[in-house]
């Protein structure tokens, strides 16, 4: 998958140090060790008594930024979230935290990932991302069809022809155990009871089984996914994937993610089709809310919730942009919605 130059560099440039020690004198360090806050703050512990003093960065899925803020291992001013793309090899956007970073440390660190081919694009501390808000809502819609009778097969040719990710296909590089972890960390975070509604994944996480042998679907998941004779209509999946995609984009800007921002991900980073929240506006809030309600009743127990700003925007009959610009209505509604929380 790479070149044989890009071999040699590895060869070359690629320099193994047995003790955490070795780091102690370098720039700028970035952890990539499992998705676990405490895993992760034992690195930052043991390179702050390594002496390290220089900058932090952590390439984490959904720990928000705050979290590790408030256990003073690691340095404000020289700490950030860089979130790469998967597969690394083959994308090159990567969602960054800077926060209240000193400027000329966050500066630094965008430099480097512009060296290094990459593409930066600064998001809001919100757990998950704007990637993986959208993806993990996603990914859990598909495994929740699953449950209620739709086939391997079915489910990806209806991404397919919705010309977005297959996600069952998708799951067999993904791992579910690793979804597993970022659903739950998302969910402490967030508490959006959708993303561990999904029984299958737990069972999934187990082994991690792969949904497809030798491009054949594998049966033995239908066991796991408990179905018992059910089936869905191809439309009723592809208004499914589409409404999670959607509403999960809708949720982030609840959250205050610009919808510039969100958009800009949606597209260039996931490669979603349509801007999404663009989307919800050409259609309108209720339209999409009558959607979400249709794909609720497949569902069952455990819906997919309708953000409360998509609820306040079709009762208004507001939308995201205005004169092609972000809406000056929804800065108020999360402020308001803030302001409402911390009281």
């Amino acid at each position: 998958r790479i070149s044989e130059s890009e071999c040699d560099n590895v060869r070359r440039l690629l320099v193994k140090s047995s003790a955490i020690g070795g780091l102690a004198n370098t720039d700028l360090v970035t952890e990539a060790v499992s998705e676990n806050a405490p895993t992760k703050l034992a690195v930052y512990r043991a390179l702050k008594a390594a002496g390290f003093t220089g900058l932090l960065t952590t390439n984490t899925s959904s720990v928000a930024r705050a979290t590790f803020l408030a256990d003073r291992a690691c340095d404000p001013k020289n700490f950030a979230l860089t979130h790469f793309f998967n597969p690394v090899l083959h994308t090159q956007m990567v969602e960054v935290v800077k926060g209240d970073m000193a400027e000329a440390q966050g500066n630094t660190v965008i430099g480097f990932l512009k060296g290094i081919g990459r593409q930066p694009v600064e998001t809001r501390d919100i757990s998950g991302f704007v990637s993986n808000s959208i993806l993990m809502i996603y990914a859990v819609m598909a495994l929740r069809l699953l449950e209620c009778g739709a086939r391997i097969e079915q489910v990806d040719q209806a991404a397919r022809e919705l010309k977005l990710l297959p996600p069952l296909f998708s799951f067999d590089s993904w791992k579910p155990s690793i979804v597993e972890d970022v659903t739950r960390v998302m969910f402490e975070h967030r508490g959006d009871a959708f993303l561990r509604s999904s029984k299958l994944l737990t069972r999934l996480a187990k082994d991690n089984p792969v949904f497809y042998a030798e491009r054949l679907a594998n049966a033995k998941i239908y066991d796991l996914a408990e179905a018992r004779g059910q089936s869905l209509d191809d439309e009723g999946v592809k208004h499914a994937l589409r409404a999670s995609t959607i509403i999960a984009a809708a949720r982030v800007a609840e959250l205050g993610e610009s919808p510039a921002t969100i958009d800009f991900i949606a597209t260039q980073g996931i490669k979603l089709p349509q801007p999404p929240l663009k989307e919800i506006d050409g259609v309108g809030a209720s339209t999409v809310l009558d959607e979400l309600a249709r794909t609720n009743r497949r569902l069952g127990s455990a819906p997919l919730a309708p953000p409360k700003l998509l609820t306040a925007m079709s009762a208004e009959r507001q939308t995201f942009y205005k004169n092609g610009q972000p809406n000056p209505w929804l800065s108020a509604y999360t402020e308001r919605a803030a302001t409402h929380a911390r009281h």
